[in-house]
């Protein structure tokens, strides 16, 4: 066995985790409500220790002092205006994180995401500039993707999903993603291929859990609709794939439960095994002529 502290190993053992949240949904659908409501239970029930970093507007305030699905107000939570003079640079988030947990954040919200890929200031809008201002990268427009600048903000992008200090959740945008195509005639014809995040391709496999909003929580009067979210990710046990859960408060509170008592460690390995096995029949589907190769392989392994 190794004699450096770094490379030796420990007994597995169930700990307390730390949420690593990502809902993404059209403007409107009540991501930033459920963020909070999730963010409230996370945090004890202690609106004090939930810390929302806003892009958009103030636009979160709207939520202060109105009811709650869940049976409380919306009131007390910290908020973070991100403006856009500060531009969304993941560098920022980042400084606005860090101010949080000093300031004893047990929840952190980037509230949302989008900016630091797409908006001013973002990752998008850097490569622009340095595209412009560079002869370098005006000829060789791959080239900027290297740039020490680029390669560190892309770096913080990630950093956006989870820390091992507070519970994190994110909100992104989704936009319909349209493509031209020949119908039946022909015919020249624009096609919707669904909803496409506005972030890093792939991002979405960096969170733990991923929701995909379905209709936005509220109560007025005697009415209360609790919101509702298709889980497109999952690596909570208590939480399947491809389900739409409503989350209710006793859901809410089995979510925190669940991340304070941890997850055992035979539950991390089926669900990374389970993964395993949808990126392999979601790679055959997409390239039938390596189904055969992949028969062969298996009968090698058995």
């Amino acid at each position: 066995m190794s004699n450096t502290p770094l490379f030796n190993f420990q007994k597995a053992t169930r700990a307390k985790s730390f949420a690593s949240i990502l809902i993404e949904g059209l403007s409107g659908k009540g991501k930033s409500g459920l963020a909070l409501q999730l963010g409230y239970f996370l945090a004890d029930k202690d609106w004090s220790k939930v810390f929302d970093i806003d892009t958009e507007n103030n636009s979160v305030n709207l939520y202060d002092g109105l009811q709650c699905s869940a049976g409380m107000k919306f009131e007390g939570f910290q908020h973070g205006n991100f403006t856009p003079d500060l531009k969304y640079k993941p560098s920022h988030y980042e400084a606005f994180k860090e101010a949080a947990i000093e300031s004893g954040a047990k929840v952190v919200i980037n509230d949302s995401i989008s900016h630091a890929w797409s908006y001013e200031g973002g990752i998008l809008d850097r490569i622009a500039e340095l595209k412009k201002s560079s002869k370098r990268y005006e000829k060789d427009s791959y080239a900027v993707w290297g740039d020490e600048e680029v390669v560190s903000e892309k770096q913080k992008l990630f950093q956006l999903f989870r820390d091992n200090r507070c519970h994190m959740i994110a909100t992104v945008r989704v936009k319909e993603k349209l493509e031209y195509d020949k119908d039946a005639n022909g015919k020249t014809v624009l096609v919707s291929l669904g909803d496409q995040e506005i972030m890093q391709a792939d991002m979405k496999y960096e969170p733990d859990l991923v929701l995909h909003m379905e209709e936005p929580g509220y109560a007025d009067g005697s009415t209360v609709v609790n919101p509702k979210a298709k889980v497109i990710k999952s690596r909570y046990a208590i939480l399947k794939k491809d389900e739409i859960y409503e989350f209710t408060p006793k859901l809410c509170e089995q979510l925190a439960e669940y991340l304070e008592e941890g997850t055992a460690p035979e539950e991390i390995l089926e669900r990374q095994r389970l993964e395993f096995v949808e990126g392999i029949k979601n790679y055959l589907n997409k390239h039938q002529n390596m189904v055969a190769v992949w028969k062969v392989f298996k009968q090698d392994e058995n």
